[in-house]
């Protein structure tokens, strides 16, 4: 179901980019902090490209790890904005974005027509591991963490352009991980309150 969950939020993130509200607002900060509005779209259709990149390169035989653990190993999560990860991530996106939102848009498109057979041809226990990583993923768990991202930043996106957000029309995946992300940086404790307690719920819950 998770092939599915991902080529809807890759076709809503797609629409989304190709919204004439982005080019009016194409240079400007977005609502993501420390990201243009350009390089946040660019961030954004990277989710899309990413999964094309991870099926063409071999799988690899470094050690299988699950979803949880790739996000308690990944080191953006554990970064300051300004430490390489997140600067070398930024200057990606904005690199992706560097020809305009036009052709972003088309080049998002153009992905999102091939995904399905693509992931259609890809049997079940199907790993990828992408060059830089010491680790193996089950494709499936890959595109969990690919689904949440777009759906994450299909929100920031169309707040940063002033639409509507579109309501996710498959979430129930990307709520699973996050809840489960969000009890690990928190405590269930936490959670729990966050989800039923108004007057005791912490500050915050947020999974990153």
């Amino acid at each position: 179901m998770i092939r599915t969950d991902y080529l809807v939020a890759a076709d809503a993130a797609a629409e989304l980019l190709a919204a004439p509200e982005l080019a009016r607002v194409w240079q400007r900060p977005s609502a993501l902090a420390h990201y243009t509005v350009a390089g946040l779209a660019g961030h954004l259709a990277g989710q899309i490209f990413f999964a094309e990149r991870a099926l063409a390169e071999p799988p690899g035989d470094a050690e299988l790890i699950d979803i949880v653990t790739y996000y308690d190993r990944v080191a953006w999560r554990h970064a300051g904005h300004d430490e390489p990860e997140h600067v070398r991530i930024r200057e990606g996106s904005a690199r992706l974005a560097a020809d305009g939102p036009t052709a972003l848009a088309e080049r998002a498109a153009d992905a999102v027509r091939r995904l399905p057979a693509m992931l259609a041809a890809e049997p079940e226990d199907r790993l990828v591991q992408l060059s830089l990583w010491d680790w193996r993923l089950r494709l499936d768990d890959f595109l969990l963490g690919r689904t949440m991202e777009l759906l994450v930043h299909i929100d920031d996106l169309a707040v940063s352009i002033g639409v509507p957000t579109p309501e996710p029309a498959r979430p129930d995946a990307t709520l699973a991980l996050l809840t489960t992300l969000a009890a690990r940086q928190h405590g269930a404790t936490a959670l729990l309150r966050a989800l039923t307690r108004a007057e005791r719920a912490p500050a915050t819950i947020a999974a990153f």
